[in-house]
């Protein structure tokens, strides 16, 4: 009768011996992708703690109001550390210190570039309220009203889209789209009775409309979405 060979289930000790090679082998490949992993972990953490030294000193060298100087650590820092969260910090702080510098278009055409990339909420949020900014500066106003509406799409607090959704409904006003700038600040009022922003959009949708009543907070509908 031949002998029968015993499955791990039934006795692993015993199948661990007959075939000790292929244990091995496996425990070899095992420990070998673990050291893969966490020689990529330990990188990326060198490469993170890197960035967040490299952003600190380019803001403090911004706070000196050397902006020149800081402008190009912030470059610097985006393409060398590309992927990190101080490289996201750098894009911002970048084109903030090019619209103190009134590079108002450089600004807008950069941060559009950013947002193609789709970053988190995190960055989108003051990217897309930058954009605004920029291109409410070099007028553009509509175009502005799109990207201030994006960023209170994005936001989470109750305060900040309303916020932005008030400076979507001015932008909208100066850029010619009454419809828009009703329906942005109708849905500050509609939904956002407890914020700041509130008693201003009041003011604003009454001297946009003559007085008529908000129509409801679906009216945030009716906004466009950019696609980038």
């Amino acid at each position: 009768m031949a002998e029968r060979n015993p499955s791990f289930s039934d006795e692993p000790l015993d199948w661990i011996r007959r075939h000790q090679e292929r244990v091995t082998q496996v425990g070899i490949g095992v420990l070998a992708v673990a050291a893969l992993g966490w020689f990529g972990w330990s990188w990326q953490a060198r490469k993170s703690a890197a960035a967040a030294a490299a952003l600190d000193m380019a803001r403090s060298t911004a706070e000196a109001n050397n902006l020149s100087a800081a402008a190009g650590q912030f470059q610097q820092i985006i393409e060398r550390y590309k992927g990190t969260d101080a490289a996201g910090q750098a894009v911002i702080a970048l084109n903030q210190v090019r619209m103190i510098n009134g590079q108002f278009e450089l600004a807008a055409v950069n941060l559009r570039s950013f947002l193609a990339t789709d970053p988190s909420p995190r960055f989108g949020i003051p990217a897309n309220g930058l954009l605004g900014a920029a291109l409410e500066s070099s007028g553009h106003a509509a175009e502005a009203g799109a990207a201030y509406a994006d960023a209170s799409r994005l936001a989470d607090l109750p305060y900040l889209k309303a916020d932005y959704l008030l400076r979507a409904g001015k932008a909208y006003i100066l850029g010619g789209k009454p419809e828009l700038a009703s329906a942005a600040l109708d849905t500050v009022i509609t939904r956002y009775k407890d914020t700041p922003v509130y008693t201003e959009a009041v003011i604003r949708l009454a001297e946009l409309t003559k007085g008529t009543a908000p129509k409801g907070s679906d009216a945030v509908a009716r906004l466009p979405q950019t696609t980038y």
